[in-house]
């Protein structure tokens, strides 16, 4: 068998099997967690694999940890804390930090070009 990469026909299928688990347990966890929690799971072993990144839509939507799906409000918690989103798992106490620097700089960036924008039509 050939050593390195896998054909791209294997990838895409894996992705594509991925988004499709993700998309069904976001679905289920509404009526029975334990199934969203597994779907959850065998995404993340496609993923190890076939050495692929989970999708970057669905990055935090999972605690690294204990591999649970997690829905804010009901088995997690999110904080805006010194330009850091805290994600706290609740199943397992786990806490992920996320930096929100990029955003916060592009809103005073348009704050700040709104008002020279103003000052400039105002003369």
């Amino acid at each position: 068998m050939r050593r390195g990469r896998r054909p791209r026909w294997m990838i895409k299928i894996a992705l594509e099997r991925m988004e499709i688990l993700l998309q069904r347990a976001e679905e289920e966890f509404a009526l029975h967690p334990e199934r969203s929690h597994r779907y959850v799971e065998m995404a993340r072993k496609i993923a190890t694999k076939y050495n692929l990144k989970m999708p970057s839509s669905w990055r935090g939507r999972f605690c690294r940890n204990c591999n649970k799906f997690l829905k804010p409000g009901s088995n997690c918690q999110l904080r805006l804390k010194d330009s850091m989103v805290n994600i706290k798992c609740m199943e397992c106490g786990e806490i992920m930090r996320k930096p929100y620097m990029k955003e916060k700089k592009a809103k005073r960036r348009s704050k700040i070009e709104s008002r020279t924008f103003q000052e400039g039509t105002d003369a």
